[in-house]
């Protein structure tokens, strides 16, 4: 499922102006340097109109592969999407997790579309964290059948992008989606324990402000 939602995603990416981020820094990561456990590959993209999008896929000689999304919007009324999809063994499951930052008038309808289609999948359990609250109510965070996460992650990725051009430049939003940013790297996300694992402390704050979540100065 891993590598087909990578490859598909990308076939969706092309159909709208973007350009290819080389960074040397981050492309090909291993922990630990010496005996490898877990091999991350990062690619980055700039989406005109639009902002950023970094896509991280991790694997791992334990048998765990990961997809991760971060769409980053530059002050465009869209909400932040982390997307991630996972599989270990038996388990699937795809997180479309939406962050308005307190932004009213986001450009969401057909997210909402969406989230109809998929809502009555089985809803995959996750532990409590201060960010769950901060999601829009269309966020899916589902569980079960490859092909239905499959479809559900494309149709996310498909409806985002398309709603780029109903959204518009706010420089307020810009500033509320940095103070989400901070809260992000202060009280914590879900990678935050694999990124200081990679980079310590200090990096991890570089790579969350400069990979995963840029917003330009």
């Amino acid at each position: 499922m891993i590598t087909e939602l990578k490859e598909e995603a990308k076939k969706i990416l092309a159909g709208y102006d973007t350009e290819e981020i080389p960074d040397e820094r981050y492309a090909h990561l291993k922990y630990p340097k010496l005996a490898p456990l877990m091999y991350f590959d990062i690619e980055r993209f700039r989406i005109k109109d639009f902002g950023h999008l970094m896509i991280m896929h991790t694997t791992s000689k334990v048998g765990m592969e990961l997809l991760t999304m971060s769409f980053m919007p530059d002050g465009v009324t869209l909400p932040f999407l982390l997307l991630d999809a996972m599989t270990m063994k038996k388990k699937r499951c795809v997180y479309a997790e939406y962050y308005g930052c307190g932004q009213e008038g986001l450009s969401d309808e057909r997210l909402f579309e969406v989230y109809e289609k998929y809502k009555g999948l089985e809803d995959y359990d996750e532990k409590p964290a201060w960010y769950v609250k901060e999601r829009r109510p269309y966020s899916l965070i589902k569980g079960g059948e490859e092909e239905e996460l499959l479809s559900m992650a494309l149709d996310s990725i498909r409806a985002y992008l398309d709603s780029i051009k109903d959204a518009e430049y706010d420089p307020e939003y810009r500033e509320k989606l940095k103070a989400f940013r901070e809260r992000m790297i202060v009280e914590g996300n879900p990678a935050s324990k694999t990124m200081e694992m990679l980079f310590k402390k200090e990096g991890a704050r570089t790579f969350v402000e400069e990979a995963v979540m840029p917003i330009s100065e």
